[in-house]
């Protein structure tokens, strides 16, 4: 934990994870980055606009009996929608994501690509290297050995984020985002950043109560009424209309 004061209004900010390289003041909304020993503010996030998500900076839960804490979000908009990307930190070090996307919750880890090889991701005749390599929809992919189908390709922008984050997520920066499922609901994405590189995540999607929650939202109703879990092709969903 570290701390530190707002450039622009000098509040306190406190940082929960040392992995994290930017913020969000959550007095003047100020886009902080972090370096050494002190702060730089690189512009202003317009407040997120509301929506019924349970979850919150400081949600707690368990994945895989390991305890972890969402410290950030970023709500990222395409051509049919949005979601949420809860940067989460957990308590043996590690740095995730919960993506939270039309009533499914799917859990990932950044994985390094070998540097100038790429060859962790392998397409059926060729390497996917950059978006121009990625073949189309219901392609199957090799990721770790593992086999992937595509499901979706997007131009995402991010709307606006807060909390803390590993990168600054200014609104309006734009990435483009492929989605892919395995066989037994595993979950792979590959985002393609503003110059092109990829980044590789990979996780599975999860059911809402296998995740253990706390210090949710104060949804009126929700905690009492929340519908039960129904079926979804390789995964589960959580309740309709997050």
């Amino acid at each position: 934990m570290q701390k530190f004061n707002c450039p622009s209004c000098g509040a306190e900010i406190i940082f929960q994870s040392s992995i994290s390289v930017s913020c969000v003041c959550p007095y003047c909304r100020s886009l902080l980055v972090r370096h050494d020993k002190d702060m730089e503010s690189i512009g202003k996030m317009a407040e997120l606009p509301d929506d019924i998500s349970p979850f919150q900076i400081g949600t707690t839960g368990k994945y895989k009996n390991i305890p972890f804490t969402l410290v950030g979000r970023m709500k990222i908009g395409w051509s049919d929608g949005c979601w949420n990307e809860w940067c989460m930190f957990t308590d043996d070090g590690r740095r995730g994501w919960l993506a939270e996307a039309q009533g499914s919750i799917a859990i990932s880890f950044e994985v390094e690509i070998p540097s100038g090889e790429l060859m962790a991701i392998y397409g059926v005749n060729d390497t996917v290297t950059t978006l121009s390599t990625v073949p189309p929809l219901g392609t199957a992919l090799l990721i770790q050995k593992k086999e992937y189908t595509i499901n979706d390709i997007k131009a995402a922008r991010c709307i606006g984020s807060e909390g803390e984050l590993p990168f600054p997520a200014p609104q309006g920066r734009m990435s483009n985002v492929i989605d892919l499922e395995g066989m037994n609901g595993e979950f792979a994405s590959i985002e393609f950043d503003a110059f092109d590189q990829p980044h590789l995540f990979i996780g599975e999607y999860v059911e809402f109560d296998m995740l253990h929650f706390n210090n949710l939202r104060d949804l009126p109703g929700w905690h009492m009424n929340r519908p039960p879990l129904e079926p979804h092709p390789q995964h589960k969903k959580a309740p309709d209309g997050w």
